[in-house]
């Protein structure tokens, strides 16, 4: 499938609910990650998610630190969050997150649209995931899809996670209002990484999503972790065939 055009990404992203803006409304996810709904079923439940069968640049993908490319002019990712509000979301699928939000990638300016979980992390470094990852989403002027991955390994409290954790609505549907610290304190010190064309990880796996994957994790506790779990004890997408494409590194 060819990527969209931004103005039919947006339509796409838009239409799909649960991936940028959650259908609240809904008491069950139109997909999932097991049985009938599952992501091997997802191309067969909607004639409009026929790239999560037939895409060639789907997402997520493994990352082969070996195979990798050092970028010819590195791209700084300069993050510009401020504290600010959101709304937890819980949709059926993941945790998500509708916040506020700016980063520049380079010199081009992109708007944070949402930020949602899985585990365990949906991309792999040398074959191996990580407990969980954290997808934030981001948009530019033109409507291309920019998403940071922040991966989450064992060991102490989130403080981050901590300010809204506690508030994660376990119920398909809910969502709560929450004040939130500046996004910058879940990123790492380090905002080195590796980067590709990907798709939504989501139905309808849409194509023409950049991905950055930042190299050093982050800690989450065993008790955030279990929390995260116990709404969804999985809900990450196979890895996918990287086919043609190179991943790059800014370093």
């Amino acid at each position: 499938m060819a990527s969209l055009k931004p103005h039919e990404l947006s339509l796409a992203l838009i239409m799909v609910g649960t991936s940028i803006t959650p259908l609240a409304s809904l008491a069950k996810p139109q997909y999932g990650y097991s049985g009938n709904i599952g992501p091997a079923e997802w191309s067969k439940l909607s004639p409009k998610y026929a790239a999560c069968s037939d895409g060639s640049e789907q997402a997520p993908v493994n990352i082969v630190t070996k195979n990798t490319v050092r970028k010819s002019v590195a791209t700084e990712i300069q993050p510009q969050y401020v504290a600010t509000s959101g709304e937890v979301v819980n949709t059926g699928t993941t945790v998500q997150v509708n916040t506020s939000g700016t980063i520049k990638i380079g010199k081009t300016a992109y708007k944070l649209l949402q930020y949602h979980f899985h585990t365990p992390s949906e991309e792999a470094i040398n074959g191996t995931h990580y407990a969980m990852n954290v997808h934030l989403v981001h948009q530019d002027a033109k409507g291309r899809l920019a998403v940071i991955g922040v991966n989450f390994k064992p060991g102490s409290a989130n403080p981050y996670l901590a300010s809204f954790w506690k508030n994660i609505p376990t119920k398909p549907g809910g969502s709560v209002s929450v004040n939130l610290p500046s996004l910058k304190e879940l990123l790492p010190a380090s905002l080195d990484y590796y980067t590709f064309a990907g798709s939504l990880t989501t139905p309808p796996c849409t194509e023409g999503v950049q991905f950055y994957i930042l190299k050093q994790p982050v800690s989450i506790s065993a008790q955030q972790l279990s929390a995260f779990r116990k709404l969804y004890p999985m809900n990450a997408r196979p890895l996918q065939p990287l086919n043609e494409r190179v991943i790059k590194t800014n370093k």
